[in-house]
């Protein structure tokens, strides 16, 4: 009786081994995955990290453009004021 107690036991806890060796490989495999997704979360977010930045830049490019833009233009009005201020002075001297 004592022999099949022990033959239960060695089978039991055999069993129990085999379901930790089960659960831990899974643990494992759900590690590896977690440890997939962040990767290729962090890649992701340089990749959108790294647009932002782009993005920002050129939007300062724009403004400096811009800004540029309306600079000329402004000499360009004060050009064509002087150019009708100049053409009525020469019609009143005609």
């Amino acid at each position: 009786m004592e022999h099949v107690n022990s033959e239960i036991a060695r089978s039991a806890a055999e069993e129990a081994k085999k379901k930790a060796l089960e659960d831990l490989e899974a643990e494992r495999a759900q590690s590896r995955r977690l440890s997939d997704d962040i990767k290729r979360l962090k890649g992701e977010l340089l990749e959108k990290s790294g647009s932002i930045a782009q993005a920002s830049k050129e939007i300062e490019d724009l403004r400096i453009a811009n800004t540029e833009l309306a600079r000329s233009n402004k000499e360009i009005e004060r050009a064509n004021t002087r150019l009708v201020g100049e053409n009525m002075a020469l019609e009143e001297s005609v």
